[in-house]
């Protein structure tokens, strides 16, 4: 059986993942963080080249969410926001510009966390 039709918080986070790559999100990421945070079990780390094209990602992923899981998720964030964060219960997706992810540095603090494979198209 698939991973898909067995995990499929797993197949939201990698359909997330695959939004931000059609829409220009650089450097991304999926972590398994569900051994470390009872709260969700996936991150999808992104990186924008401005706060237009942040609001857009997440906009783009709450479109897409809510045709799949039927929930448009919770989002977080201002148009001058240099840092989104979209919450869809079991995948959470931080959404930040280059300077913020480098900054907050949320790879290196969730270095323990398993990486899912994740190669662009």
């Amino acid at each position: 059986m698939s991973p898909k039709k067995t995990n499929p918080s797993l197949a939201l986070a990698e359909m997330l993942a695959r939004v931000a790559e059609e829409s220009k999100g650089e450097e991304i990421r999926i972590l398994h963080v569900a051994e470390l945070l009872y709260i969700t079990d996936y991150f999808v780390l992104v990186t924008s080249g401005s706060t237009r094209q942040t609001k857009a990602l997440a906009m783009s992923m709450q479109a897409e969410a809510k045709k799949v899981t039927g929930s448009k998720g919770m989002v977080e964030g201002t148009p001058k926001s240099r840092w989104w964060l979209c919450d869809f219960g079991s995948v959470v997706v931080h959404i930040l510009d280059t300077e913020s992810r480098e900054f907050y540095a949320l790879d290196d603090l969730w270095a323990d966390a398993g990486e899912v494979p994740f190669v662009a198209a």
